[in-house]
């Protein structure tokens, strides 16, 4: 049975909790991808339509800048994505 991964992206930590559950349940590699800037309640707020949340969703060219943190992709013959 090869390497699985977990990735996963939460803004609000509730992707986080479930991609938790599954790498552990299925003893899975976990991955955080991580925003360079984290996201706080007001940017989270959908009902403002000019919140970050709803501007990023809204908008293909604005997209939360990524730290990057090294993984080889090639280690893994499964990856499940969360977000």
């Amino acid at each position: 049975m090869g390497r699985k991964l977990v990735a996963y992206f939460s803004a609000s930590g509730t992707t986080k909790k479930v991609a938790e559950t599954v790498a552990q349940a299925g003893k899975f590699d976990l991955y955080e991808i991580t925003p360079k800037e984290a996201y706080t309640k007001a940017d989270l707020n959908w009902m403002d339509k000019k919140s970050r949340s709803s501007v990023e969703m809204n908008d293909k060219k604005f997209r939360p800048e990524i730290v990057k943190k090294p993984i080889n992709t090639a280690d893994y013959d499964e990856i499940i994505l969360g977000a």
